[in-house]
């Protein structure tokens, strides 16, 4: 029953809010370990939201042995992350269809408790998945409820822009053609309550 009011007891990545704003916090995030599945297509097409969620589902066990070398289960965490190709910051703000490095991916958080670097986790059998060492990072973050979908995570993303933009303190951070890094963070099943979910938008930033 909790699960469908939103209540979240997995483990989450380990944080300090370091910076609070009326409509978004900055968080200083320690280093996590990714299992990440490319989508086969684009988030928010048809089609393919659940092909990366099950392979990756599966490489920790959850419908059965785990799909990795040494058949270990690992415990759920949240958020699950998405990881839409970068995009230029530009008005709309939308999600570039090209020239990006790495497409659109799925990813879980593997429980820091345990795995502390891709050495520690367990290898996946599953090609389509791979282990990333996320270092320490300072990201802003905006959270909103109802679906979790590519358009809404955009929309929140164009309005966190436009907030630190107001802010003043913090900055997106932007590589040699403007593109910011961005990902988004859905926190709940997809049969909880919509206006209980917890979802967020979050994109790495520095001290303007």
């Amino acid at each position: 029953m909790g699960m469908v009011l939103g209540r979240i007891a997995e483990e989450m990545p380990t944080h300090t809010v370091i910076y609070h704003a009326p409509t978004f916090e900055v968080r200083r995030y320690a280093p996590s370990v990714l299992a990440e599945c490319r989508f086969d297509g684009k988030w928010g097409s048809s089609g393919n939201e659940g092909s990366p969620f099950m392979q990756l589902a599966k490489y920790i066990g959850v419908f059965g042995e785990a799909e990795n070398q040494a058949a270990n289960k690992i415990a759920m965490t949240a958020p699950v992350l998405v990881t839409p190709e970068r995009i230029a910051m530009t008005a709309p703000v939308l999600v570039s269809q090209d020239g990006g490095s790495r497409g659109d991916t799925m990813a879980f958080v593997l429980p820091a408790s345990k795995y502390q670097s891709v050495a520690d986790a367990p290898t996946p059998t599953n090609p389509n998945i791979t282990l990333r060492q996320l270092p320490e990072r300072t990201q802003a973050v905006q959270t909103f409820t109802w679906s979790f979908r590519a358009d809404r995570a955009q929309q929140h993303l164009a309005m966190l822009l436009s907030d630190l933009e107001k802010d003043g303190k913090y900055k997106p951070k932007r590589n040699e053609q403007g593109e910011v890094d961005w990902q988004a963070a859905g926190y709940n099943p997809p049969f909880a309550i919509p206006f209980m979910k917890r979802n967020e938008v979050l994109v790495s930033v520095m001290e303007a």
